[in-house]
């Protein structure tokens, strides 16, 4: 036995070895398009999971007459050490300006949800021009900086805006100094970026999974190069006909109410219009809170950043179903309170969110938006401002358009905002009280596409396919069979 020994050493070497050179035969070789976008392998920047096979590289988008190049990280988790998928997932990020989340921090939760959901597919995340660890990122300190100055300041709605349309012209001047181009962000070439991404990688239809914005660039990818195009999984839909600035008075004024009525308690709405005053004329000092840096916090409580902490707490569903107790404790007095630091903080979270791109946000909605039609603005923010004078002033006094006004990042193509129809299998995924990207949204497109099915999840918030499970195992029997029957509900308990 023990001559033998050696031999079998060696032969379980040269099959560790033989399966290593395998393996590697089926990583993704360095490829150019004639377009000039490229694919470079690179090794993973993170720790990649113990039995977990993961492919990393960037995208160089392809070359351009109007802009310049970006470099996209991509991260390719497969399904099998035998196999590639002819048909991966690809996850599109929101936003716009959204990061994917591929830091060495926070590629963990990507690997938990794919290892819980069990697809069954290879799954692809990649940042989009602009944003996360694409080259160039852009970023606008000067604003997060100056935000963290005012929230702990008793600033009024008008001085507030007026602060913080400075600092964006400060993050734009410097930008343009700089050489930073920001025509060169846009659905469009979002689209374009992703066409070459698939082509590159495994050429051949793909599952578009986007996630509100995303689903966007989903859309229009289905649109631009449809025989890339397997099915789509939208949550969050973003239809190109829905314009952001047109609607922004529908999904601020109406984000509150929604809950509320939800909940049995439109009956709060006064109370809450009263104390949007109250705080407006006595700003509230509250607890000190800490962001997601550390840094300490001591925020102060104006009418206008109470709105606006309700409307943050619709992205979530946990948080949205607790407005309702909360301005009831709040009207009874009760300032100190677990559920209004709760609150607070996760709004604060949101608002300082150092991972996200303040300039391709502005630079893709100023270019799309239909900033010019002012009086249509106008009509729908008369219209969902009702009787709170202080919503009506955020809705009518400080729009989008004034920062448009001197944010200058190029025009869109003639009928971009035209909806998108198709004929494949579209899985559409809402949450009951999304303020953000509405539920109504989800029920027009599933009107019209054919082959879509609608999953609508109760008392759910923004992106419901990361809060409630329930929807990705909904999802699976779907990618695994598009046409089969679906057990189309959710009880939104996650």
């Amino acid at each position: 036995m023990t001559r033998r020994l050696p031999w079998l050493l060696l032969s379980l070497l040269l099959l560790f070895l033989s399966w290593r050179w395998y393996t590697g035969t089926l990583a993704v070789a360095p490829r150019e398009l004639d377009n000039g976008a490229s694919w470079t392998p690179s090794a993973c920047w993170f720790e990649v999971p113990a039995g977990t096979r993961v492919e990393c590289g960037r995208v160089i988008t392809r070359e351009s007459a109007d802009g310049g190049r970006h470099s996209l990280p991509v991260v390719i988790v497969r399904d099998s050490w035998l196999r590639n998928d002819p048909s991966p997932v690809v996850f599109i990020q929101g936003g716009p300006g959204g990061a994917s989340g591929l830091d060495p921090l926070t590629i963990s939760w990507w690997f938990a949800d794919i290892g819980a959901w069990d697809l069954g597919r290879d799954f692809v995340v990649y940042d989009q021009r602009g944003s996360g660890l694409a080259n160039p990122s852009l970023r606008c300190p000067e604003v997060l900086s100056g935000m963290r100055r005012d929230l702990q300041l008793p600033l009024d709605l008008h001085e507030e805006n007026e602060r913080y349309n400075g600092y964006l012209r400060a993050c734009r001047d410097r930008l343009l100094h700089e050489g930073r181009r920001l025509d060169d962000y846009s659905t469009a070439l979002n689209s374009d970026d992703l066409a070459d991404l698939i082509t590159l990688l495994e050429p051949g239809p793909w599952t578009l999974f986007g996630a509100s914005y995303g689903t966007r660039i989903a859309l229009e990818t289905e649109r631009r190069y449809p025989q890339l195009v397997r099915d789509l999984v939208l949550d969050s839909v973003y239809p190109h006909d829905k314009d952001g600035f047109l609607s922004w008075p529908m999904v601020l004024g109406r984000a509150i109410d929604r809950v509320l009525e939800s909940k049995g308690r439109p009956d709060l709405n006064p109370r809450l219009a009263a104390l949007m005053e109250q705080f407006s004329e006595e700003p509230l000092a509250l607890e000190t809170v800490h962001d997601l840096s550390g840094e300490a916090i001591d925020p102060v409580l104006t009418g206008s950043r109470l709105y606006m902490m309700l409307f943050a707490a619709t992205y979530s569903s946990d948080m949205a179903g607790s407005s309702g107790p909360f301005i009831e404790e709040l009207a009874a007095g009760d300032s100190g309170s677990a559920m209004l630091a709760g609150l607070v903080s996760f709004a604060i979270e949101l608002e300082l969110d150092a991972t996200f791109s303040e300039p391709v946000f502005q630079s893709i909605s100023c270019r799309e938006d239909r900033i010019q039609e002012t009086q249509a603005y106008r009509t729908e923010a008369e219209r969902y401002a009702g009787d709170n004078a202080i919503l009506r002033d955020m809705l009518i006094r400080h729009t989008p358009a004034e920062i448009c006004g001197f944010w200058k990042s190029g025009k869109v193509a003639a009928g971009f905002s035209e909806a998108v129809v198709t004929q494949k299998p579209v899985l559409l995924l809402a949450g009951e009280l999304d303020a953000v990207t509405p539920v109504e949204w989800a029920r027009e497109m599933h009107g019209y596409l054919p082959a879509s099915r609608l999953l609508i999840v109760p008392g759910g918030g923004h992106g419901v396919s990361v809060t409630d499970a329930c929807t990705m195992i909904i999802a699976r029997r779907f990618l695994e069979e598009p046409d089969a029957a679906l057990p189309l509900h959710c009880t939104g308990d996650g």
